[in-house]
């Protein structure tokens, strides 16, 4: 399954990139890794934990604090389409 959600690049030790998609409430998020970049992976994600995650001045430690152990935001790794 290809992830069609729109991904910005974030400054970050930890995420390269992330996006939302309202209509599913889903969040993507790649992370920087020793290859360079993951595929994308797409956490379950109510708008209002969006807007802080926007918000938050560091978006590696709010993703580490509210997202990664979250056990109502389970990850769903990505992978590329079949060619």
């Amino acid at each position: 399954m290809k992830s069609n959600i729109a991904l910005t690049p974030v400054k970050s030790h930890q995420l390269a990139a992330y996006g939302y998609d309202e209509a599913s409430q889903t969040l993507a998020i790649t992370f920087n890794n020793k290859n360079g970049t993951s595929l994308p992976y797409h956490y379950p994600c109510t708008p209002e934990v969006f807007a802080e995650m926007q918000a938050a001045e560091s978006k590696g430690k709010f993703f580490n604090s509210r997202i990664l152990k979250n056990p109502d935001m389970p990850a769903t790794k990505m992978v590329p389409d079949a060619a």
